[in-house]
């Protein structure tokens, strides 16, 4: 019958330790295959790494035991006891207020405290999971980057100097766990590593410390250790629930250390107690989820067992008897637990591993939503630019309407002038006649010339093209304040000295160009106008009289500005010269926009790469990121636990 059940639970270690290999090589295969994708997602990086580690634990021949239980429940006695050494300070205060990992010395070395600390506070939960594998020997020193370690003798003073400390001291973000390595006892034989947990309902405890989820998740067996004075309470069950959390499938052993106080009842009063209480506890255990069977709670006092130790009382029988009970419980869980661990462990690995994953998972998911939340935000920010980018920056030509009549009234005016001027019954030849015409239109260039800056409205043009750029540069600003605001980046990232336009000087005014005057020569025919009169000496009315002089340039000015009397017979100026004028100040207003719409546009691109890139550095890398992580998560579902 022996036989028969040897070879079942033989045949269940070799289908266990299969999945657990196979589950194993599978999640190393991801780890490299998706190495590059994770470089940018660091938290899952590393909880695709514990599930590779958790995975591959049963290739390590180490066991690890939890101690925990509640302040002065004996706690750090049955850890010394185990330890077969001084490595848990006992006082009448809460001494143990960080994790000490407790292991047999190897071959050669002296017993020693290791006191390991950080230099990132941040990297803390990260941190103690790689010294927890350093100590066990899953990874090397090299992997415990950022940690110091310092090494010291094992003695009563270092104990009460490296370990017991004032309590805010111990308590420093900079103090990870302490190591300390003993000759052992029974249960410390075959690389068993016992950590002794701060008490969970201390007065600087917090239950709440993502270190406690971390140790909790590599613990092969848990002992639970309550007193007759501190027993299983409110606080014991959130801390045993949130061990649960991390590692469902871990067995757990009860310790009731047997305070013998109420000396005034009777021995079955006390046993009564003692039973009542370990009950009770037993209860709750199972309650919460734990695996543990009633021949794995003991009680005992633990007081008697260090007193018979020391050999203090050595005649006395009761010590004796309490100290073949603690050897008792010693064989037993070395015998069932320790020594009989392969088939618990492998199941327990693969319940931690499935744990794992649906860390991981959720840490993909976050990841993936995070992700998104950011893809948003970086499309919105695009869009924000690209819609400043779509506005028109000015008005097509800018070019202003202007009203025929105020340049027929110059024209006009200057014929009128010229007339005045002419001298009466004086005759003039051909030459002199073309002379007065020519410097009447040459008169009225000048004078439409002097005007057109203010009849073109020049200055207002100038002035609204640069503070159209003005805004456009203002609003280029603002879009990166609205986007800085939306966006967690800090706003000194975005705009130097923190100071908005600060990547961009002030705008310089560009000059528009003067007109370069008009010519109106080209709209006269001077030899229609002015006709050929010989001019005979001495005849006065041969050549060029003063009524002819005046009808020459009344119609120079007719040929320019048009007639009064006619609307459809608009001028040489209204049809040819002021549009020809029109158009290079157009093609000036052209230019000069081009510059100033250059000048934003580089602005514009320089902002909105310096916003894109503080929320995706690179979107081609980080949708393809994205995309392995999704694929990644799709792995991991279709691994078989």
């Amino acid at each position: 019958m022996a036989e028969i059940e040897t070879r079942g639970i033989e045949q269940e270690r070799r289908v266990l330790q299969n999945r657990c290999s196979v589950v194993g090589r599978e999640l190393t295969r991801l780890l490299d295959e998706y190495a590059d994708a994770l470089r940018d997602c660091p938290t899952v990086d590393m909880q695709l790494r514990k599930a590779a580690n958790r995975a591959h634990e049963h290739e390590n021949g180490t066991f690890i035991v939890l101690v925990v239980g509640p302040v002065k429940s004996g706690k750090s006695t049955l850890v010394n006891l185990i330890a077969n050494a001084y490595v848990s300070p006992t006082h009448f205060l809460e001494c143990t207020v960080r994790p000490s990992i407790i292991s047999q010395k190897r071959e050669g070395e002296d017993c020693r405290i290791t006191v390991y600390t950080t230099e990132d506070s941040r990297r803390r939960v990260e941190q103690i999971d790689s010294v927890i594998d350093s100590i066990r020997g899953i990874e090397n020193d090299d992997a415990l980057e950022g940690v110091v370690k310092s090494d010291f003798e094992l003695t009563r003073e270092n104990i009460k100097d490296k370990v017991e400390l004032g309590l805010q001291e111990s308590l420093s973000a900079e103090t990870l766990v302490t190591s300390i390595t003993t000759p052992g006892g029974r249960l410390m034989k075959q690389d068993v590593f016992i950590i002794d947990m701060p008490g969970f309902d201390g007065e600087y405890a917090n239950i709440d410390d993502p270190v406690y989820d971390t140790i909790a998740q590599r613990a092969d067996l848990i002992v639970f250790v309550q007193s007759s004075n501190s027993a299983i309470s409110k606080v014991s069950g959130q801390f045993l629930k949130k061990l649960h959390e991390n590692n469902k499938d871990v067995p757990v052993c009860l310790i009731h250390n047997v305070f013998d106080s109420a000396h005034w009842r009777d021995s079955a009063e006390r046993q009564q107690a003692v039973d009542e209480q370990k009950q009770f506890a037993l209860g709750e255990i199972r309650r919460l989820g734990f695996k543990i069977d009633a021949d794995q709670c003991f009680s005992i006092n633990l007081g008697k067992v260090e007193d018979s130790r020391k050999a203090k009382y050595n005649a006395d029988a009761d010590l004796q008897n309490e100290a073949q009970v603690f050897d008792d419980i010693e064989k037993y869980l070395h015998d069932r637990v320790i020594s009989n661990r392969d088939v618990m462990r492998l199941s327990v690995c693969l319940g931690r591993t499935q744990q794992q994953l649906q860390k991981l998972d959720s840490a993909i998911n976050e990841e993936c939503s995070a992700r998104r939340t950011l893809l948003q935000r970086y499309n919105e920010a695009a869009q924000t630019f690209e819609g400043i980018r779509n506005e028109p920056l000015m008005q097509t030509d800018m070019v202003p309407l202007v009203n025929p009549n105020t340049l027929r009234t110059i024209v006009e005016g200057e014929c009128q002038s010229r007339i005045s001027q002419i001298q009466p019954r004086l005759h003039r030849s051909d030459s002199e006649a073309r002379t007065i015409v020519v410097d009447f239109v040459e008169s009225c260039e000048r004078l439409l010339s002097a005007q057109f800056p203010e009849i073109l409205n020049i200055a207002q043009t100038e002035s609204e093209l640069y503070l159209q750029c003005r805004q456009r540069l203002a609003d280029i600003d603002h879009a990166v304040l609205q986007c800085s605001m939306k966006h967690p980046t800090p706003i000194n990232t975005l705009f130097p000295n923190g100071k908005m336009g600060e990547g961009f000087p002030s705008p310089e005014r560009i000059p528009l160009k003067q007109p370069n005057g008009i010519n109106l020569m080209d709209g006269l025919d001077l030899s229609m106008i002015v006709p050929h009169k010989w001019l005979i000496p001495g005849v006065r009315w041969m050549g060029h009289s003063s009524e002819d002089l005046v009808s020459y340039l009344n119609a120079a000015k007719n040929r320019l500005v048009g007639t009064n009397n006619s609307e459809s017979e608009r001028g040489y100026i209204e049809t040819t010269a002021l549009p020809q004028l029109l158009q290079r100040l157009a093609e000036d207003n052209r230019k000069v926009r081009d510059q100033y719409r250059a000048l934003c546009d580089d602005y514009l691109e320089k902002n909105r790469g310096r916003v894109l890139n503080a929320i995706i550095p690179d979107l081609d890398t980080f949708n393809k990121q994205t995309t392995a992580l999704e694929q990644l998560q799709n792995d991991i579902n279709n691994i078989n636990l």
